[in-house]
């Protein structure tokens, strides 16, 4: 009303007919020529994705910098194929910065420099952390006392399709594949239940992994 204050009926009325006009025409559009253009927007939609995920480079080199101190913690580099880095702190930093892809690229990179070199300290800990979700040994003294475990906290990092327990009073974490069936007992499995699992809102992931967890109570 404040763009039309000041002109006359006659000034008006082919502002009005002239946006009537494109109304009608696009209304006009039949339902195949509107389809069609949602493919394409849907295509393009597509086309962004794919090209996002050729241009991912694979990571081709760990190493182990050092501990920061203000924040006492192990650093760890990778580097991609492309040349690029990135900066992780701890497990939990993979986890939440890395997909599935990236965690079994890893996981390569340190069981060849455990093939070839004495892994120790830091090195050896992230070796033992890996092959437990990658291959976990129900012998392990991990798994044989569980019966120890105080669970605090149940979480999914969906990115990477690993979910975490984390402990009481100890830095101890458990993480597994979700797809994965360890050898947990029922006891476990069922405090996991009565945790909240922290997860994305709506997670499709967590659902399915919710069920999976119920599948293992019951056999």
């Amino acid at each position: 009303m404040k763009d039309f204050k000041g002109m006359t009926y006659d000034e008006i009325m082919p502002i009005f007919e002239k946006q009537g006009d494109f109304n009608q025409a696009f209304l006009a559009k039949d339902s195949e020529e509107i389809h069609k253009e949602e493919v394409e927007v849907e295509k393009v939609k597509e086309d962004v994705v794919v090209e996002q995920d050729v241009e991912k480079e694979p990571i081709k080199e760990y190493q182990l910098l050092g501990r920061m101190e203000a924040k006492d913690m192990e650093v760890y580099k990778l580097t991609r194929a492309d040349g690029s880095s990135s900066y992780h702190g701890d497990l939990q930093a993979f986890f939440r910065r890395l997909d599935r892809q990236d965690m079994h690229d890893l996981y390569r990179l340190v069981q060849e420099r455990f093939q070839t070199t004495t892994l120790e300290g830091h090195d050896l800990i992230l070796w033992g952390d890996l092959k437990m979700i990658f291959e976990p040994d129900e012998g392990d003294e991990v798994w044989r006392n569980q019966q120890d475990w105080k669970l605090m906290k149940w979480k999914l990092h969906e990115n990477c399709g690993v979910h975490s327990l984390l402990m009481w009073g100890t830095p101890m974490e458990i993480n597994m594949l979700v797809e994965k069936e360890y050898p947990l007992i029922k006891d476990i499995l069922e405090k996991m239940l009565r945790l909240q699992l922290e997860a994305e809102e709506e997670s499709t992931m967590a659902l399915e992994l919710i069920k999976f967890i119920k599948s293992q109570i019951e056999e």
